[in-house]
């Protein structure tokens, strides 16, 4: 049985009206990168001019950083309205497909709970599924991927969320099933009630 989606299924209207933001927002992040580009090709130009050498190579150096994080700026938003993402979480089993931000490696997984014998986190807060021993997931990669082929093969499926609303839900709700380390929280109590009683009652 589906528990959760993303991206979530929407109707017509909803549909319509997020096409329009959709691309009234590929429009904007358009134009933000074409203007960092010019002003990336503005300070080269300007470093040519410059006489001391090491001016003239910072200012290059400027340039070329403002180029490089205007298309990587571009990139990241591209990716996070890549409709190749989906996330769907069923009750025994979970479907997920990412795509990584330079190659474009498209990853493909399904794995089964009944297969996890543990999971956890990792720096990047990428969730990391340790398999039991013996478990054959249903993952692919679009291209060979050195990384996550060498997590496969040792008995780990890497899975970076779009949506964190998603991981958030698998975490929450199914991480019996995940044996992923559920937090408990210690509520505080206040034991003496009448010590903080209200003054205008006394």
């Amino acid at each position: 049985m589906l528990l959760y989606s993303y991206p979530p299924k929407l109707d017509k209207r909803e549909m319509m009206l997020k096409a329009a933001n959709d691309l009234a927002e590929h429009k904007k992040m358009q134009r933000n990168m074409y203007k960092n580009i010019i002003l990336a090709a503005v300070i080269i130009a300007i470093g040519f001019f410059a006489p001391p050498m090491i001016v003239r190579v910072i200012l290059w150096l400027i340039g070329a950083g403002n180029l490089i994080t205007a298309v990587l700026l571009y990139q990241v938003y591209a990716l996070s309205r890549n409709t190749d993402h989906y996330t769907k979480i069923y009750d025994d089993h979970i479907e997920h497909r990412q795509v990584s931000l330079i190659r474009k490696i498209v990853t493909t997984a399904n794995v089964s709970y009944s297969d996890v014998e543990k999971s956890y986190q990792d720096k990047k807060g990428r969730l990391v599924l340790v398999l039991k021993e013996g478990a054959k997931p249903d993952v692919s990669f679009s291209k060979p991927y050195k990384y996550l082929q060498s997590e496969l093969d040792a008995g780990r499926v890497v899975l970076d969320f779009q949506d964190t609303r998603t991981k958030l839900y698998l975490l929450d709700n199914l991480y019996e099933k995940i044996n992923y380390p559920k937090k408990e929280y210690n509520i505080i109590e206040d034991e003496d009630e009448d010590e903080h009683e209200n003054i205008f009652h006394l």
